[in-house]
């Protein structure tokens, strides 16, 4: 028997809906998420909106091969399901007041940064732009 005595760890994944009224650039994205563009910080930033911006798919191109989609399940099922009720009725009243709505997923296997943003709860707001990440199931 092996016994393992250094770090363990346990990779987990996290979706995420991106809503967006027009195509969002990353000095809007920088100014929306609060960071001042000469921070320390915002090379961290400039990799969420790499995540968030550009590696999401759409809503129903995204739930429809999702692992965790269940056959027969409609997007209300699978959204309910994965997110809050709250979530389903901020997706639901983006999409009535124009906005596209892409899914992606957080991994916390890749860079830290990504591993930071899949582990944590967050929800960025602006009048252009939702991305919640509330989905954390950590």
């Amino acid at each position: 028997m092996k016994i393992k005595t250094d770090f363990v760890t346990n990779s987990s994944s996290t979706c995420f809906v991106v809503m967006r009224k027009d195509e969002i650039l990353l000095n809007d994205f920088i100014k929306a998420v609060g960071v001042d563009a000469n921070s320390q910080f915002v090379d961290i930033f400039k990799e969420l909106f790499e995540l968030c911006i550009e590696q999401v798919r759409p809503l129903e191109n995204f739930v429809y091969n999702d692992r965790w989609y269940k056959q027969g399940w409609t997007i209300e099922d699978y959204i309910k399901n994965i997110f809050s009720e709250e979530t389903f009725l901020r997706i639901k009243k983006a999409q009535s007041d124009g906005f596209q709505v892409f899914m992606g997923r957080l991994s916390s296997d890749n860079s830290a940064v990504e591993a930071y943003f899949c582990t944590n709860s967050f929800l960025i707001e602006t009048e252009n732009l939702i991305i919640d990440g509330t989905n954390d199931v950590w």
